[in-house]
């Protein structure tokens, strides 16, 4: 039996199992809409969808076209968790065809839209897909009343309630007037074959630097998951290293521990150096100037970029793809590892990178960057089990690991699903086997043997 998902942040916190799933509350506006999807996904436990269908939705004249999509489709994001087990990645569908009327100070709007869904591998996917969603962006406090409770209960309060959406369930009837229900067309979404981090852009600089963040999942005590995961996150990748050392930074109001991690290891033949900072903090979402300060300087040199803990659903981890710095040009591959991760989080990451590189040297704005992402819950137990499969990754790129053997080493339950790598172009060096040919050393005969 699968164990419960953490309660809200807001309410008061029992004793945590460790398998317990890293995900917390979120208002219906965690999911920010702008950008557009990126290309080819890699997953091993997930089959990669496509749902294409022709929506409509009504909102305030004033609501942003996309900002509007985006939030009725979380309520898709509901529907597929809880009928089918499936996960839309509801932040980065793309949008096509979109017209709009207005009627006073409302605005109708119809479109066309492309949504990847990770589907479960053992399931038969369908030809086709109904999905039910609210009509009205701009009324979904009254839509979220009406049927919390006959279409599913909210698990993390009422203004989530899109989270646990279940208009399949026999006590849910749906008024006409408050929902469309446009008829996706199923196909393949393309997937990466074979694809691999970028490691010779990792170790461009000669080094490796890490960031690593895990949140408080239950409560700021010394024994919480946050605290220990990172410690053992911190054990675990010393490890690798020579002369390893951890220096203990300074805390602050937003970082409640800081610790720096350095050494040596050998790669590409030499000694190459190696630092990882690793961050414990309540959640980023509501961190302050001082996580700001520290995290513009960790991440403008980072090549790896690892969160774990509470997703927020979405509030936690989009909160992170707008902070630190983008250089140009500097590639970085994050993990995203929490809760649904692969459904909520938005385009902020990819859209600054474009915007920073340059439309036309980065169109999806994933040329420098690669994410990895959980279609299902994340787990507690697993933050430096996970975290240390994507560092152990790169120490060791010698021996050079494709995303579908990294997905392969993480756990099945989380779905692991990786975006932005089909535009990767790192190739191992495979040489080529040495074939000898067997001839004697000795002078030919001559005549009879």
């Amino acid at each position: 039996m699968r164990p419960p998902y953490v309660l809200p942040a807001t309410l008061v916190l029992a004793a945590v199992p460790a398998s317990l799933a890293s995900c917390t509350r979120s208002a219906a506006e965690a999911v920010p809409a702008t950008g557009e999807s990126a290309g080819a996904i890699t997953s091993r436990e997930a089959e990669i969808l496509d749902f294409r269908f022709d929506g409509e939705v009504v909102a305030d004249a004033a609501t942003d076209v996309r900002d509007a999509v985006v939030r009725q489709l979380l309520y898709a994001f509901g529907g597929l968790r809880t009928s089918n087990d499936a996960s839309g990645q509801i932040g980065n569908v793309v949008l096509s065809d979109v017209t709009e009327s207005r009627e006073g100070d409302r605005r109708r709007v119809v479109y066309r839209a492309s949504l990847p869904v990770a589907w479960p591998r053992d399931a038969a996917p369908p030809e086709s897909y109904t999905l039910v969603l609210p009509l009205d962006a701009g009324a979904l406090a009254a839509f979220d009343q009406r049927y919390d409770g006959p279409c599913g209960r909210s698990e993390h309060g009422r203004e989530s309630f899109w989270h646990d959406f279940r208009p399949a369930a026999a006590t849910c009837l749906l008024a006409d007037a408050d929902v469309v229900r446009p008829v996706a067309v199923v196909g393949e979404h393309a997937e990466a074959e074979r694809k691999y981090p970028e490691y010779r852009m990792v170790w461009a600089d000669d080094r490796l630097d890490v960031v690593a963040l895990f949140t408080i999942i239950a409560a700021n005590e010394p024994d919480d998951w946050g605290y220990t995961e990172a410690q053992r996150f911190l054990d675990d990748a010393a490890r690798g290293l020579v002369d390893a050392s951890v220096r203990e930074n300074r805390a602050t109001t937003s970082i409640l521990r800081d610790a720096t991690l350095t050494g040596k290891v050998m790669n590409g033949g030499r000694l190459r150096d190696v630092r990882v900072d690793a961050l414990v903090v309540e959640s980023i979402d509501e961190a302050g100037a001082d996580f700001d300060e520290r995290y513009d300087a960790l991440s403008e040199r980072a090549d790896l970029v690892l969160f774990n803990g509470h997703a927020r659903l979405g509030t936690n981890t989009n909160a992170l793809g707008r902070k630190g710095k983008i250089v140009p040009g500097k590639y970085q591959l994050m993990l995203l590892n929490a809760c649904d991760t692969f459904a909520l989080v938005d385009a902020s990451m990819t859209d600054r990178r474009r915007a920073t590189n340059g439309a036309a040297a980065d169109p999806r704005g994933t040329r420098f960057l690669d994410v990895i992402s959980n279609a299902r819950p994340g787990y507690a137990s697993n933050l430096a089990n996970v975290a240390g499969v994507v560092y152990g990754a790169a120490l060791g790129s010698d021996w050079p690991s494709s995303y579908g053997e990294i997905v392969a080493a993480m756990p099945a339950v989380h779905v692991a699903v990786v975006y932005g790598e089909e535009d990767n172009t790192f190739t191992p060096l495979r040489s080529l086997p040495i074939v000898f040919e067997e001839r004697s050393l000795a002078p030919p005969r001559r005549g009879r043997p």
